[in-house]
């Protein structure tokens, strides 16, 4: 149950109010962006928080029990505010939000309304819906190991812990080819798969800091080309710089020929399949 304060509720129960609508957003990388429908910005809590933002909450679903509580909101993308360019670099992706009803002439008075996460985010030409869930909805995530045939370790981690410097290569786009693929001078691989299913990290551009899997990469002469397995958030390049890393399709041959890990190696590759489970006695001779 919500505990309203007396001198909050007055205001309620008066049908004159002086209250609006804030919202807080609190991001992962730890940026705090505080929002109100009030047309004029208001400062509490150690917060600028930002009128003519063009926030608008939707009708939020509350339950008693385990059921998730969801809602949306929308609202405009500028510059100062949400960007298009944070959100397709998901900087807004599971950030927190609470919702406030606040009297804009005495912001000690104020009630939290709702709080919960940011789920999947859609934009348009100048605008955003995003879905918030509840604390609820992380009930429904699923937790702990797969067990399967291979690994389940990211190459280099702490699970893997391999050493992946000697694996990680620095190279410039020579060209771009599509969307998402482009080449760079030749980096000697020793195959010709050798970063398939690798990562590259842009160190410059207008992608600087964006990690991105490759989907495939074969030599062509003088020339390595690389395609990505989704579209990079800005269009690349020629000169941006990356650092490439090499590939590793999860398997105990890939663990043990090529980066020589199997000690490591975090998956259950004798583990009996669908077929054993299934099988029949069979007449021995």
């Amino acid at each position: 149950m919500r505990n309203i304060p007396q001198a909050f509720q007055d205001k309620l129960d008066s049908g004159a109010t002086t209250l609006c609508w804030c919202w807080k957003i609190i991001r992962k990388d730890g940026v705090v962006l505080g929002f109100t429908e009030h047309d004029c910005d208001l400062y509490f809590d150690n917060l600028l928080w930002s009128a003519g933002a063009g926030l608008n909450p939707g009708v939020i679903e509350s339950a008693i029990g385990f059921a998730a509580n969801t809602g949306m909101a929308a609202g405009a993308l500028t510059q100062s505010g949400i960007s298009a360019d944070d959100i397709d670099r998901g900087k807004y992706d599971q950030a927190k939000i609470e919702i406030w009803r606040v009297d804009w002439l005495d912001t000690a008075q104020r009630v939290g309304i709702w709080s919960g996460e940011i789920g999947d985010i859609t934009r348009k030409e100048h605008a955003f819906e995003a879905e918030i869930t509840g604390p609820a909805r992380k009930l429904s995530r699923s937790f702990g190991r797969v067990f399967s045939k291979r690994c389940d370790a990211e190459l280099g981690d702490s699970r893997c812990t391999k050493d992946i410097s000697t694996f990680t290569f620095q190279a410039n786009v020579l060209q771009v080819l599509d969307e998402a693929q482009f080449s760079v001078a030749s980096l000697n691989a020793p195959q010709n798969d050798w970063f398939s299913a690798g990562t590259i990290t842009w160190i410059d551009g207008q992608n600087a800091g964006q990690t991105a899997r490759i989907s495939q990469y074969f030599q062509n002469g003088a020339e390595d080309v690389f395609t990505l397995a989704a579209l990079p958030v800005k269009p690349i390049a020629v000169g941006d710089a990356m650092s490439v890393v090499a590939g590793c399709n999860k398997s105990l041959a890939h663990c043990s020929g090529k980066f020589a890990n199997v000690l490591h190696f975090r998956g259950c590759p004798f583990m009996p399949g669908n077929d054993s489970l299934i099988a029949g006695p069979v007449q021995s001779r």
